[in-house]
């Protein structure tokens, strides 16, 4: 088994180190300089590919004649995306760069591959949200994220697609989310979060998944929290000792949306390692440096 990283950050090198120490081949990709000083530090295997290329990529048919492409990203059995849409930076070439990776994983002997998107995809919608939900369109945020999963979808091989909650895990500690520098909104809103150690136990199993399947399948990946903002970023802020943010008193309870992720659970059979990650706010009181 071989595996490709595009776009090795936070999460992405977690998961390379993990595949590192089952002995899995892999190679990652990076675009910036300091992201290569982190890598190296790490001993991830990287090589860079800044992302799009050019216009004339889609045209080829021969992986070998496209400039900056470092063939080894796109021999492996396995390619995981893993880079930010950056459509708070304005970046509106989400879609291409992953159109783009597509046609090289179908150049390339790629077998599988594992788009790691948001649940940002449900925004504007609200109450219990699952996999089947009806998305709003009107977002431009949502339209560039299922552009992304339908580029996915075209790869005439394996494809898994991970809706992420938000993420926490070492160094990204929910406390320092949200602090008291102004009032927030929502607080009876629910909290959809999942712990960084979890997606990478759920990629992995979905590494080892036969690749002679051809389903193209989506899966919201998220905890059981039972939280509400208010609840639960306070209660964060506590543990490190940190300013309680404020919000903002509702005329109304606001649910705004809960993920619902029983699918996944159901089909590859997996138990969160923290799924109740209010029990893990306050247990990681006295272990900050081992979340």
């Amino acid at each position: 088994m071989s595996v490709s990283i595009i776009g090795c950050g936070w999460l992405g090198q977690a998961l390379a180190q993990r595949l590192l120490a089952s002995n899995i081949n892999i190679i990652a990709s990076y675009q910036s300089p300091e992201t290569l000083e982190k890598l190296s530090e790490l001993d991830i295997p990287a090589t860079q590919l800044i992302l799009p290329l050019g216009d004339d990529v889609m045209a080829s048919n021969c992986l070998e004649n496209i400039a900056g492409v470092d063939l080894r990203l796109f021999q492996q059995d396995v390619l995981i995306i893993a880079i930010p849409p950056q459509l708070k930076k304005g970046r509106l070439d989400y879609q291409l760069k992953i159109q783009q990776l597509v046609h090289l994983a179908e150049l390339g002997s790629t077998q599988h591959i594992i788009l790691l998107n948001s649940t940002a995809i449900y925004n504007g919608l609200v109450g219990r949200v699952d996999e089947a939900s009806q998305l709003d369109l009107k977002a431009e945020k949502v339209t560039s994220l299922l552009a992304a999963e339908q580029a996915v979808k075209t790869f005439t091989k394996q494809v898994h697609i991970l809706r992420l909650a938000g993420l926490v895990g070492p160094n990204r500690h929910p406390g320092k989310f949200l602090q008291a520098k102004r009032v927030f909104e929502n607080a009876s809103a629910a909290v959809n979060l999942v712990h960084q150690t979890d997606v990478v136990n759920i990629i992995e199993k979905l590494i080892n998944f036969d690749s002679a399947d051809s389903k193209k399948s989506i899966y919201n990946v998220v905890s059981n929290t039972d939280s509400d903002r208010r609840g639960y970023y306070q209660t964060a802020a506590q543990v490190l000792s940190l300013p309680v943010p404020k919000f903002a008193e509702e005329q109304q309870q606001n649910s705004g949306k809960k993920i619902i992720g029983e699918t996944l659970r159901r089909e590859l059979a997996y138990a969160y390692r923290h799924d109740d990650l209010l029990s893990w706010l306050k247990d990681s009181s006295h272990m900050l440096n081992k979340v």
